[in-house]
């Protein structure tokens, strides 16, 4: 741990599929699924590569432009037709409430940043109980552009009025839209990207999962001033 930690900041942008709810394996299967409906024989590990980033972008990312171009709205609609089959197995991540109630108890702004469409993000919510917990919170209805755009993170902190952030994520495309914005980024493991991919992304640290996030809080981040 080098000088700069604990970071002071006012806001803790979350983001939620990979990091507080155990759901990139789940939506990895939707989506190898709504390809196979149109005939795209699409390996889940090269599907997984791109979780995070919006639909928008993950089609031609995963399948090529020729897929995306002949079957892409296609495919993204069968996919929240396969990932709703299944999202009632979607379980929080060890320790996620926990860690909204701390970041709560030392007084941090505190944005569940989504980029889910709102039924998605509503279900993570609810199983979190964190309406008394956070400030905000983001769908895909808050940004035209999608991760690893910055667009979802400025609706973000600009709900909560943030001076200071950091982001928490599990993804590359996390890390990418926070450096964007020059924004330092708290890396975990849970979503399946390695520490190698996170930390030569330019995530500032990188934790196995948020349960130990919530062991070194106060090692990592403190309220400014």
């Amino acid at each position: 741990m080098t000088d700069r930690f604990p970071l002071s900041v006012d806001t803790v942008v979350l983001d939620i599929d990979g990091t507080l709810l155990d759901s990139n394996y789940h939506h990895t299967v939707a989506w190898v699924r709504a390809f196979a409906r149109f005939g795209h024989d699409v390996p889940a590990w090269r599907i997984h590569r791109q979780i995070g980033k919006g639909g928008d972008r993950l089609v031609t990312a995963a399948a090529g432009q020729e897929v995306e171009d002949a079957d892409g709205d296609a495919v993204r609609g069968a996919w929240e037709e396969e990932f709703d089959a299944i999202m009632d197995q979607t379980t929080l991540l060890p320790r996620a409430r926990d860690l909204l109630v701390a970041l709560d108890e030392r007084g941090f702004s505190v944005v569940l940043a989504s980029s889910a469409i709102p039924r998605h993000a509503k279900h993570a919510t609810e199983l979190l109980a964190a309406d008394d917990l956070v400030d905000a919170a983001t769908t895909a209805e808050d940004a035209e552009e999608t991760k690893p755009d910055p667009e979802l993170l400025d609706a973000a902190i600009a709900k909560v009025g943030g001076r200071r952030a950091v982001v928490v994520g599990d993804s590359v495309w996390d890390v990418e839209a926070a450096n964007a914005r020059d924004l330092p980024t708290l890396g975990v493991l849970s979503g399946g990207f390695s520490r190698q991919e996170l930390e030569a992304a330019g995530a500032v640290a990188v934790v196995e999962d948020v349960a130990e996030l919530v062991e070194r809080l106060d090692e990592l981040i403190r309220p400014v001033g």
